[in-house]
């Protein structure tokens, strides 16, 4: 796992830019892109219920964190 218990994630601070994207990401876009990319897998569509289930979880690991929308 690349980021255990959502180490590193900082889901407070999305939306963002992300340099990676090239534009403006929310966090299942970074998901789909560490699928895509580190893992070299297939994203998952937006609507994808375990797609929902990690964004779901990494929000929860980071509960009671200061959100920072765009914060880097």
């Amino acid at each position: 796992m690349c980021h255990p218990d959502a180490s590193n994630t900082h889901p407070e601070t999305y939306p963002k830019y992300q340099v990676q994207l090239g534009r403006v990401a929310l966090l299942r876009d970074m998901i789909n892109w560490c699928i895509e990319n580190p893992v070299r897998g297939k994203p998952l569509a937006d609507g994808d219920p375990r797609l929902r289930a990690m964004e779901a979880y990494i929000y929860a690991q980071r509960k009671g964190t200061k959100l920072e929308y765009g914060k880097k």
